[in-house]
């Protein structure tokens, strides 16, 4: 049953015309969608002159010269082009599905802009508890992390001025305690 729509969707579709300078294809919007033949017209300019003629409502002629004939052939061009048309499609259907989801988005943004943020719903996540609701053991551990990695970094710094022995690598900071020690 499949296999027949398939095939019958493919025998309605108009072949595309080969000559030995360029292809012409004949698309029709209904079934293509506009988008997707301006987008897939779009992304042939690179490697062919490309003409469009028709109806938007109806039938679209597109005409495909290839900018150096001796690179690209006339048929390799309508297989590139039907490519694209067949990306561009789903590009135009996603965007299509994505499309209340953008403005909601859009939407917050402009609201978040203006100082105005909307009340977090009741199935959003409750946020996280802030720093002061932190345990005393917590708030140690932090404090004990903190000081292992400055000891680490002044290790560091140490090792860089021994490397350097006129200082000219030294950060602001080694700077900063030498001045203070003299």
């Amino acid at each position: 049953m499949k296999s027949k729509k398939k095939t019958a969707k493919k025998a309605a579709a108009v072949p595309p015309k080969i000559s030995s300078t360029e292809a012409v294809l004949t698309l029709d919007v209904k079934t293509e969608g506009l988008e997707p033949i301006f987008g897939a017209a779009y992304l042939m300019m690179d490697k062919a002159f490309v003409s469009l003629t028709g109806d938007r409502a109806g039938k679209v002629g597109v005409v495909l010269r290839a900018k150096d004939p001796k690179a690209v052939k006339p048929k390799a061009l309508a297989a590139e082009f039907l490519l694209d048309l067949a990306s561009q499609k789903v590009r135009w259907a996603v965007s299509r599905n994505n499309q209340p989801i953008r403005e909601f988005v859009a939407e917050q943004a402009v609201l978040i802009a203006n100082g105005t943020v909307p009340a977090p719903s009741a199935s959003q996540a409750a946020p996280e508890p802030a720093a002061e609701q932190l345990t005393d053991e917590q708030r140690s551990e932090i404090e004990r992390l903190i000081s292992e990695v400055e000891a680490e970094i002044k290790t560091m710094n140490d090792k860089k001025v021994a490397a350097d022995p006129k200082g000219i690598k030294a950060s602001w900071e080694a700077k900063q305690e030498q001045g203070n020690q003299a």
